[in-house]
């Protein structure tokens, strides 16, 4: 989209018109206007205030200062500038001829003048927390031919660097909602960027930047080791400096994804956090260039370095010890046999009571030629079923900290898990694979001590997958849903489960994502968390299962 030049259009009015001190609206070429006199002269600026789009000539006039009527926001009349409020309003040049006519030069800068300015103004919109500015600045740079990409870079570039423990739900939320940007047309596409934006600059706003070690110059002969070295013992900046270290000496996603991988599966970390943001981070990149790694890739890495290590906590003792006997070498090198159905074994045994876990029937459906992805079809569509049978009521047992988010982790860690084995073919992705089948089964905990529900049966409206998975991931960026962490949740369960329908050919996923987005939710959390803490300082704190 580019500017014609600007032709001056003479107005009906003259400067006889317009006494010092007024204002008066004017229409130019289907566009409203407010005209102003003031003692130094006339000047133009749009009508529609930036803020809501009320009419500025309704507002007050104090020399060269107008006030919008409505929320107060407050203009230079001379050139449109902003003194109170978020934004500038557009002015456009009077000229006054010898005979008092007017004429007006509409100020239309072409693409390639206004996305800088834009793109400026958009980043001082994130750093405030100013929503309404987000969305009009997307709008604006939509219409100005700027890539969805550029707009969520700005946020990413913004936040990655101050969040507090590396970053999490914030960004890896902002790349799914740049992959559902294609479920959108023209102006519309700016709802998920904007949800995109937003979430990030709620959750970073006013945190100081997190630096970052200098690259490491050299590398080892061994630098991946190295680096799972450093994770395992929990050496931040030592893992940060080297994996700079080799972005800065020319290794790529190819390279580094395994590095990755690797350190995410040697641990069941955090509920399947880390996995799921390695995946995000690295489609993140494919999707804004990997000139941008030495930003993303280090900054995710506190949140897998001081990650809950679930493994090594008392519940998982049994299904530790049990996969300890598990030869991973011998299970990556097995053919998948694309024929491999699960027989009723495999669910029965994540869906069932045992502490020592499904470890066996998985190993068994390996061996029989389930491969990975057979795996976790079935691991998928246990947790749906899960997810189709939860009594909500459990949300609000203000003593219990289970909830709807802890089941959905079964879906979005597996979805993470099939990602990484597309990747990289190896025994840490089977082991991954391993870990989400645990996390299958312990998200039915709640079930082992209170009644099982009737599945609900869910109605997609279609038998088209791929069209009910888009009708949900739009669903899920309405704000239907007050928190972000909640939000947050809603868009990457949608987001995997219309995938993983995909993958596995199975609408169960979609049922069990659209039932969560439809149900009742805790969703502030501040009446949960003071039962909690009164129960805590009591002595009655809650403690896991072991």
């Amino acid at each position: 989209m580019s500017a014609g030049p600007p032709t001056a259009v003479p107005l009906d009015v003259t400067i006889h018109d317009l006494q010092v001190g007024s204002m008066r609206l004017a229409r130019v070429e289907g566009r409203k206007l407010t005209l102003v006199r003031t003692s130094d002269g006339v000047y133009a600026l749009d009508h529609a205030c930036p803020h809501e789009g009320y009419g500025l000539t309704q507002g007050t006039l104090d020399g060269n200062l107008l006030t919008c009527a409505w929320h107060n926001w407050k203009f230079r009349v001379d050139d449109g500038a902003c003194v109170l409020g978020e934004e500038d309003v557009r002015s456009h040049d009077v000229t006054v001829g010898t005979d008092g006519s007017l004429t007006v030069m509409i100020n239309e800068p072409d693409a390639a003048v206004l996305r800088p300015r834009l793109l400026a103004s958009l980043r001082r919109a994130i750093e405030r927390g100013y929503v309404g500015q987000v969305s009009r600045d997307v709008v604006r740079l939509l219409r100005a031919d700027a890539n969805p990409g550029e707009m969520i870079w700005e946020a990413v570039a913004h936040g990655a660097p101050r969040a507090e423990f590396g970053w999490g739900h914030s960004v890896a939320s902002a790349t799914d909602c740049l992959a559902m940007v294609d479920l959108y047309d023209g102006d519309q596409r700016t709802l998920p960027i904007v949800q995109g934006i937003v979430g990030i600059s709620e959750t970073e706003r006013h945190r100081p930047i997190n630096t970052l070690p200098d690259p490491v110059m050299n590398l080892g002969a061994d630098a991946a080791r190295e680096f799972r070295g450093f994770v395992e013992t929990e050496q931040l900046e030592p893992a940060q400096a080297l994996l700079r270290g080799a972005i800065h000496a020319g290794l790529g996603a190819n390279e580094l994804r395994p590095w990755l991988t690797g350190v995410v599966s040697d641990h069941l970390l955090s509920y399947g956090h880390g996995a799921i943001y390695a995946q995000k981070a690295f489609q993140l990149l494919d999707e804004l260039g990997w000139e941008h790694a030495d930003t993303v890739l280090p900054h995710l890495l506190p949140t897998i370095v001081y990650g809950t290590r679930m493994d090594t906590l008392p519940y998982m003792r049994p299904f530790v010890k049990a996969l300890a006997g598990i030869d991973l070498d011998e299970l990556v090198e097995i053919e998948p046999d694309p024929s491999w159905r699960d027989d009723g074994t495999l669910a029965a045994s994540l869906l069932g009571h045992r502490r020592e876990g499904p470890l066996a029937a998985v190993v068994a459906a390996v061996r029989d030629g389930a491969g990975v992805d057979g795996l976790l079809d079935v691991v998928v569509d246990t947790v749906a079923d899960r997810m189709l049978r939860y009594d909500p009521s459990g949300e609000f047992d203000y003593h219990d900290d289970f909830g709807w988010l802890d089941i959905t982790h079964g879906i979005t860690y597996a979805h993470a898990a099939r990602w990484h084995a597309a990747h990289h073919r190896h025994p840490d992705t089977v082991r991954l694979a391993l870990w989400c089948a645990f996390l299958a089964h312990w998200t039915g905990r709640h079930e082992w001590h209170t009644e099982v529900a009737e599945p609900e049966v869910i109605d997609l409206g279609t038998d088209d997958l791929v069209a009910a998975g888009e009708a949900l991931q739009r669903q899920s960026l309405d704000d239907a849903m007050t928190s972000f962490i909640v939000h947050a949740h809603g868009i990457k369960t949608s987001r995997a489960a219309a995938l993983e329908a995909v993958a596995s050919g199975s609408p169960k996923p979609l049922q069990a994502a659209s039932r969560f987005l439809g149900a009742p939710k805790l969703e502030r959390f501040v009446a949960a968390n003071v039962t909690r803490s009164i129960d805590f300082v009591s002595g009655r704190a809650h403690r896991a299962e072991n």
